[in-house]
């Protein structure tokens, strides 16, 4: 889970806690109770400092939105400086 935050304009600051659906070198997918625009970018509060990241593409589903994120840099990404602690080993099989 990680906190995301974001500003829909000059006025209006929003934060959300999302859940880590799914995550690769260059993104991931986000579920969060609020819709977040596209190309709007967010902090996310990850452990190792704050990553900057563009909103790609947000569409509802069953229990919330579905957030898919680019960030900034990939350095400041997975797996480098942000590996989820529930992430699944890959399978050597």
């Amino acid at each position: 889970m990680l906190c995301v935050s974001w500003s829909n304009g000059a006025v209006t600051a929003s934060s959300e806690c999302a859940i880590v659906m799914e995550i690769w070198r260059s993104g991931a997918i986000l579920q969060t109770d609020a819709a977040i625009p596209k190309d709007v970018v967010v902090t996310l509060a990850a452990p190792a400092g704050p990553v900057h990241a563009k909103v790609s593409d947000c569409s509802q589903d069953d229990y919330g939105f579905l957030v898919e994120v680019v960030p900034e840099t990939s350095e400041q990404w997975f797996p480098d400086a942000y590996r989820p602690v529930h992430l699944m080993a890959k399978s050597s099989a």
